[in-house]
């Protein structure tokens, strides 16, 4: 049961950066490319899977949120 309600709390987290990402005029896939990183890295970021300081730094910064 804690898996599932951390995967739903994952999935809602993912949504809302992506959302803002697009509000903003921005993809994974060039935020990835401003950065410097994978797109892969990226989206495991985002999806709450791994984690890349300078990826969170420019979340924070440009989004104000923290992945």
């Amino acid at each position: 049961m804690l898996t599932q309600t951390k995967s739903k709390r994952n999935l809602k987290s993912a949504a809302k950066i992506n959302y803002l990402l697009k509000i903003n005029g921005y993809t994974q896939v060039k935020l990835a490319e401003e950065l410097g990183i994978s797109k892969v890295w990226v989206c495991n970021v985002i999806n709450g899977k791994g984690y890349n300081k300078k990826l969170d730094n420019w979340l924070k910064e440009n989004l104000g949120i923290k992945a």
